[in-house]
């Protein structure tokens, strides 16, 4: 009698307790446990430190506005295109007057542009730099200027701020850039692209005003300027208007 007695007040006792265990299983703690010995510590440490690291991006190189720039307004002659540029530039850190400069030899502000190696859109980007760079409509001028923007800011990273080096990226690739020692490489379009939108991207970060630019753009080389208007060859343009212009590069 006692035994069945003994026997009884023992399963009253451990049925509910693993019943309590079942419903409240022991789970990991939020927090990593604590290293016990200092080389643990140590490596902890680095680890911590990785992870912080990875987590910051490098500090950009900012080309800076000059003051003569900050309080003008530079423009593209259609106000939703500049309000886009001009937000494109804020978010990535770039000068607005590189952003017109290369969109107007790229397309000559067309956002419809297609060039014969398949460039598209006002900055006129190829497929694989726009899924590179997160656009998916590269019709879509927002899309299509950020996506620009922010490889020009790439560009303008990897080549320690020169913008020279930036454009001939721009127009023939990083890589070649690289392959030729870090200087423009020896290909005509590509040393011709640079000259041009440099010498006009330096005109209006200057500060001079738009007639003194169209002055400027005038005195480049006739040739040049009457042959590549702009640096793609535009074979169509999906524009209702059926815009077609000659152009030559990518």
């Amino acid at each position: 009698m006692f035994k069945k007695l003994s026997l009884l007040v023992l399963i009253l006792i451990v049925v509910p307790a693993v019943a309590r265990a079942q419903q409240n299983p022991m789970t990991a703690p939020d927090r990593s446990p604590v290293p016990l010995t200092l080389k643990d510590q140590e490596r902890a440490r680095e680890e911590e430190a990785a992870k912080r690291l990875a987590a910051k991006p490098p500090e950009a190189a900012r080309i800076k506005v000059p003051a003569t720039i900050a309080g003008r307004h530079i423009s593209s002659g259609r106000p939703a295109l500049d309000s886009l540029v001009y937000e494109a530039a804020a978010h990535h850190g770039l000068d607005p007057c590189l952003i017109f400069s290369v969109m107007r030899a790229e397309s000559s502000f067309n956002r419809m542009a297609v060039s014969v190696k398949g460039a598209s859109g006002l900055m006129q980007l190829m497929p694989a730099t726009a899924v590179r760079f997160g656009v998916k409509n590269i019709f879509d001028p927002r899309e299509n200027i950020f996506g620009g923007t922010k490889y020009l800011r790439w560009l303008l990273n990897r080549f320690n701020g020169d913008v020279r080096l930036a454009l001939a990226g721009y127009n023939a690739g990083e890589g070649a850039v690289e392959f030729y020692g870090h200087r423009i490489p020896p290909f005509l379009e590509t040393q011709n692209y640079v000259r041009i939108i440099y010498s006009r991207y330096s005109v209006i970060h200057t500060g001079q005003t738009p007639e003194a630019v169209t002055v400027e753009a005038k005195k480049e080389t006739p040739a040049i300027e009457e042959k590549h208007p702009t640096y793609n060859q535009i074979i169509r343009s999906t524009s209702t208007s059926g815009e077609i212009g000659a152009r030559s590069g990518k």
